[in-house]
């Protein structure tokens, strides 16, 4: 069977028939198998059917990649974006959004909802992300009957108890498709400056038993120098390489950009394009282009999310474009983006968590793993770990080499908005939705699991919060209720500063200060120099807040105000140039991220607070922030 061109492989094949059924389905295969071509068939039969679709992704690059190729392939009219800091035609009939944003036009009951006939969900394993699990969780759980789902997975254990459960709750049979072989096989091996390719009996042999011999030689990291000679000289390029931090992601980078990977007219054609997208995203000002431009002139390049969007998007054109050949880049690059290279090289096998170094998951090491090997263009992708081997543990090694994918779990937490939506529309009937967590779905049949029950008595505390802290009166909302149900996020933070009147002491300049002060997440040691002192009254608000949190047992309370950024953000409120804002000493990407979120908080609060005095000042204060390279908007027109 063939579809765009392209002849369908079995699994591909079954799932197009399960679309054509109009069944809900899960297709879970490894990375690189061709699970978006089957999504784009769902699009397909639903266009047909003059229906509408939602596309979800986790990650709002991915979110941005979609949009272009099916922009491409449906036109514009066809195709809209919503992502918190880009809306493009949001009531298109192909529609790119967040799982966050879904979720939240469903407890809306929004009318945009209507006739959807699929909603796709990339990377459905998502569900099991710390952070953001619940979310996609929810949607299962909530969102109309009517709607079919088509989820895209890597391999998973439990995948069959996942459909099980999407089944139970949503009232119909889920479909599993399931690949377990990969069109371009791998080829893993284990490397060392010292050795060279190893195998794990090697490494066995090698291992020390004594931890404090270990650590001896885990103090002297190996460079990238050797492994990526060897893998050159194998003449598998393009590389990506994986580091576990920023800073080892230039410094490597820097390392090799003496190599000169290019060829004279490939060197043109990367001053070319640069040329080009420095014009489109006005990135003249940019203090490292220099000093980026060089790199990609050799061929080398690094990618994480210290650097400007805008550079990260250069980054990923040029190595789209086959003019990248040696790529440093933190796992997030691997995520559900399409760029496939020849061999996949990790700098080392365990990564810092916050706490401590631990192995990766095996999960995690098939989806990096996954992106080596090109169809069409390779036989076999190579995938190489750089090991200390008296310091590796062989028995690590073997699991990600042979282990199953770790099984997808529940993340169940009701958030403060859903708890106010639900409990003021269905009562004490809204434990009953709680109760159809994943977290409860055992052997076919829901059963009150531990984690649920210490999530429910969390839950009886935030309702008893919500209503001495006036958002509840009883089961109804109040109008500081009605907001924070309305905003999502930030929700009660926001909405206890509009009623406190906080809000009103601010000038247009200062409101992004107060609403990045809620976002920021990491306190800095160092907070950037500045000569402005600022003080609000929000700062007593939240801190008031937080504290009848504590007292009515909530474990997770919202953090203090976080005010390390307010310099930079202060100064960009009062229209410095990029430049500028570079000089505060902040990785440029960390404070454009922050700044973005903080245009989505503005964006909402204008829409939804009832003052329109006030609402007038936010949106003044939106035009201030929301320009050049923090304009994700603008960034995703031209491009």
């Amino acid at each position: 069977m063939k579809y765009q061109n392209y002849e369908l492989d079995f699994f591909q094949e079954e799932a197009v028939k399960a679309i054509d059924r109009g069944e809900s389905l899960i297709v879970a295969a490894p990375t690189g198998c061709g699970k978006t071509l089957i999504a784009e068939y769902a699009v397909d039969v639903s266009l047909e059917k003059k229906k509408r679709v939602i596309y979800t992704a986790p990650i709002k690059a991915l979110s941005n990649q979609k949009y272009r190729d099916f922009r491409k392939r449906f036109g514009d009219e066809i195709v809209g974006i919503q992502t918190g800091d880009v809306t493009i035609n949001p009531d298109g009939t192909l529609l790119i959004m967040t799982t966050e944003i879904f979720r939240n036009l469903i407890l809306e009951n929004s009318s945009r909802l209507a006739d959807i006939y699929y909603v796709v969900f990339d990377e459905i394993h998502y569900l099991d992300d710390p952070e953001r699990g619940t979310v996609w969780e929810e949607s299962i759980i909530l969102a109309p009957r009517e709607i079919r789902f088509m989820c895209l997975s890597a391999t998973v254990p439990n995948i069959h108890e996942l459909a099980d459960w999407m089944g139970s709750v949503r009232g119909t049979e889920v479909t599993v498709i399931e690949e377990k072989h990969r069109p371009i096989p791998l080829k893993h091996a284990f490397y060392s400056p010292k050795f060279g390719i190893m195998n794990l009996k090697y490494i066995a042999k090698k291992y020390r038993q004594s931890e404090k011999e270990r650590k001896k030689f885990l103090r002297r990291k190996p460079s990238s120098r050797r492994i990526i000679q060897y893998v050159l000289e194998q003449g598998q390029v393009p590389i990506l390489y994986f580091c576990f931090n920023r800073r080892s992601c230039e410094f490597n980078a820097e390392q090799h950009s003496a190599l000169n990977l290019l060829n004279d007219d490939e060197r043109l054609q990367v001053r070319k394009m640069v040329d080009e997208l420095v014009e489109l995203y006005s990135l003249q000002g940019y203090d490292r282009l220099a000093y980026m431009r060089n790199l990609w002139e050799s061929g080398c390049a690094f990618h994480h999310a210290g650097i400007l969007p805008a550079a990260k998007e250069i980054v990923e054109r040029l190595f789209t474009a086959g003019l990248i050949k040696l790529l440093f880049c933190t796992e997030t690059f691997a995520l559900g983006v399409n760029m496939p290279a020849s061999a996949v090289v990790f700098d080392e096998l365990e990564k810092f968590d916050g706490v401590e170094f631990n192995y990766l998951m095996t999960r995690e090491y098939n989806q990096m793993a996954g992106r080596a090997g090109r169809r069409g263009m390779d036989a076999v992708g190579f995938v190489y770990s750089q090991v200390i081997p008296e310091a590796t543990d062989v028995r690590q090694l073997e699991r990600l080499l042979y282990g199953q994918n770790e099984k997808i779990r529940s993340r169940f937490f009701a958030s403060y908005s859903t708890i106010l939506n639900l409990y003021s529309q269905h009562g004490e009937g809204a434990f009953e939705i709680f109760r159809k967590s994943l977290h409860n779905y055992k052997h076919g049949e829901f059963t009150m699991s531990k984690a649920y029950c210490k999530e429910e008595l969390q839950i009886v505390n935030r309702i008893k919060f919500l209503q001495s802290a006036g958002f509840l009166d009883g089961q109804t909302l109040t109008e500081k209720g009605k907001l924070a149900a309305a905003v999502s996020g930030y929700e009660i933070q926001t909405a206890e500063l509009y009623y406190s009147r906080a809000f009103e002491e601010c000038t247009a300049q200062q409101l992004p200060v107060v609403l990045a002060a809620i976002i920021t997440e990491e306190s800095r040691r160092n907070a950037p120099l500045t000569n402005v002192t600022l003080k609000f009254n929000a700062e007593k608000v939240i801190h008031k807040l937080r504290s009848k949190e504590i007292r009515a047992g909530i474990t997770n309370s919202i953090r203090e105000m976080d005010f390390s950024l307010a310099a930079p953000i202060y100064a960009w409120s009062n229209g410095c140039s990029l430049k500028e804002l570079e000089s505060f000493g902040v990785p440029e990407g960390d404070l454009v991220r922050v700044i973005r979120m903080t245009v989505q908080l503005l964006r909402t609060l204008r829409d939804k607070i009832p003052d329109t005095f006030l609402a007038d000042r936010f949106h003044e204060a939106l035009l201030l922030v929301n320009r050049d390279v923090v304009d994700a908007q603008a960034q995703l027109e031209v491009g």
